[in-house]
Formats: C-alpha cells, sequence, structure tokens
C-alpha cells in the first residue's frame, strides 16, 4: 500500500511539473528595410497562468533551411485574469527571394481543448507565409483582438481578430484545421 502511494505521489508530481499552457499565438513579420532582407519576428502567446510551465524550448524555423532556432525561457507577463502574455522577438536575414513558412512549435498546448483528440499531449504550433521580394516592401497582418475567448457548448461563438495590415493590403479569413506541425492536423479535428 506504502509503495502504491509513493507511485501515485510520483505520477501526481509528474503531472503538475509537465503541466500545460499555451492557449493561442501569431507570429508576425516586419521588413528592417525595404531595400535590405532582414526581417524582425516576432511570437506573442497567450497562456494559462494557473500552470507553473513558462515559455521556453520552442522551435523557431525561419523556413529557408537554415538553422532553427531554440527560443529562451521567458515569464509570463500578467494580460488579464488568469491569462498571461509572452513576446519573443528576433531577427532573420534571408538570402535571397522567395516563399517562406516561418513556424514556431512547443510541446505545451493547453489542457481540455474540446474539438479536438489529447490536447494536452499535442504539440503547440503556429506558422505564416510571407513572400520576399526585392521590389516589394511587405509586411504581415497584425491582429489587434487578443483571442483570448472561451467558447460554450450550444452557443454560439463569435471572435473578430481585429486584423490590420500597416501596408493597406486587403485581407479576408479561412477556416483550417489547426495543426501540430507543419503539414500534421490536430488528431480528430471537430468544428
Amino acid at each position: 500500500m506504502r509503495r502504491l502511494i509513493l507511485v501515485l505521489l510520483g505520477l501526481a508530481v509528474g503531472i503538475y511539473a509537465h503541466g500545460t499552457h499555451l492557449r493561442a499565438g501569431e507570429i508576425t513579420v516586419t521588413r528592417d528595410n525595404c531595400s535590405g532582407l532582414t526581417f524582425t519576428i516576432t511570437i506573442t502567446a497567450y497562456t494559462n497562468t494557473g500552470s507553473p510551465v513558462k515559455f521556453s524550448d520552442g522551435i523557431l524555423d525561419f523556413g529557408d533551411g537554415s538553422t532553427p532556432t531554440r527560443t529562451p525561457t521567458i515569464d509570463n507577463t500578467p494580460f488579464a485574469p488568469g491569462i498571461g502574455r509572452f513576446v519573443y522577438t528576433t531577427t532573420h536575414t534571408y538570402a535571397g527571394a522567395g516563399y517562406y513558412v516561418i513556424s514556431y512549435k512547443e510541446r505545451n498546448r493547453n489542457a481540455g481543448i474540446l474539438n479536438m483528440s489529447n490536447s494536452v499531449n499535442t504539440q503547440f504550433y503556429l506558422e505564416t507565409a510571407i513572400v520576399v521580394d526585392r521590389f516589394v516592401c511587405d509586411n504581415s497582418p497584425r491582429l489587434l483582438v487578443p483571442p483570448i475567448d472561451k467558447g460554450c457548448s450550444g452557443a454560439a461563438w463569435y471572435h473578430n481578430p481585429g486584423a490590420y495590415d500597416i501596408d493597406g493590403d486587403s485581407l479576408s479569413y479561412e477556416f483550417v484545421v489547426p495543426k501540430q506541425d507543419k503539414n500534421i492536423p490536430v488528431g480528430n479535428h471537430r468544428d
């Protein structure tokens, strides 16, 4: 009996130590100079502050075949009750023109997401695409409304991300199945 209690306590500590926290996020890209190929890349993510897990050890891939970057540990900044926010910014210089998919992945997706299987063990993944062209100076859109909503079963749910493009480009929305890695959808997604 004593051994069983120790095993159960060990499991409980293990679950707590590997708790989850990532709720939502975005990657934004800004060209530093219209005549250059250097971009500022910013990851903004929203977290569950009830978890002891911090933003850390994620993989930021620039989409050009260069070595991905491991992100440092960053403390949450309180944003709203029970919700934290972190911002990680870096720069990257592309070798030339092209279409690039910038992605970020980390192991700590929030638990309890009901429209997919096993969210607690599903990797958190973000991506954005950019076109690098020496003759066009373009930046990614910004989402001005934080994605910190909660949906309720049986009730209509609305969210307007407040997308804004500083270059004046036309924007449209499209529903996609969430991913857990590049070209890999989350398991058993349900609308």
